[in-house]
């Protein structure tokens, strides 16, 4: 499962319902968590362990350092050097994952990583785990890059990344209070085929399927 939105729009909120969900479903060993997501700064980023407190036995990685390309850059090569620089920290998280595999794997914020990053390192540990669930930045608010071509590549990566999900989740502005996320939209394991996008929106408690997309899921996460 994926789920895009802008800034501020509860991605992360929503990921940590679900992942709350799982650790109340499986047994916490199966696990892990690779958090991407830079401290909040506003409405900006913000890691999972905000909204729920993690199990000592969920396997949580997040690198020590993680910079904003576009908030902390002000020229074309401090852009580019920055995105460099998380791909070099986050990288290694991944490697770790393939190394010891587990059945879940929660990705909060996996857009920081393409700026610079292989779309194949990722799916590489998500069609190693059973179960798979990701957040991505998927706006227009943070666009302005200098020229450097990583918002472009940013979206392209991702909707690349999205053709390989069984189930993908657009959210708008949102206050997350009434959102009802219902248990089996998360389970999105090698067995399942939802082949859908399904749009939440602020107004309403409810998500409601806007179309259906053939083929979505093309290939096993």
């Amino acid at each position: 499962m994926l789920i895009l939105g802008e800034v501020g729009s509860g991605k992360t909120k929503l990921a940590a319902r679900l992942l709350h969900e799982l650790i109340g479903q499986k047994v916490a060993e199966t696990i892990t968590v690779i958090d991407l997501a830079p401290p909040r700064t506003g409405e900006i980023g913000g890691k999972l362990t905000e909204y729920l407190t993690m199990p000592r036995s969920v396997r949580y990685l997040s690198p020590e350092l993680v910079y904003t390309p576009r908030l902390a850059g002000t020229s074309p090569e401090q852009i580019l050097h920055y995105a460099e620089l998380n791909r070099s920290n986050m990288e290694p998280l991944f490697i770790e994952f393939l190394h010891n595999v587990s059945e879940v794997l929660v990705i909060n914020d996996v857009t920081l990583y393409f700026h610079a990053g292989k779309l194949e390192t990722v799916l590489n540990c998500a069609r190693s785990a059973k179960t798979f669930l990701a957040t991505a930045y998927y706006g227009s608010k943070l666009a302005r890059d200098f020229g450097t071509g990583i918002s472009r590549r940013e979206r392209d990566i991702t909707d690349r990344l999205a053709k390989f999900m069984d189930l993908v989740v657009k959210i708008g502005q949102l206050s997350g209070e009434n959102m009802h996320v219902p248990r089996k939209t998360y389970e999105c394991s090698k067995q399942n085929s939802f082949r859908k996008t399904v749009h939440v929106h602020a107004s309403s408690s409810h998500k409601t399927d806007q179309r259906q997309i053939d083929p979505f899921c093309n290939g096993d996460t």
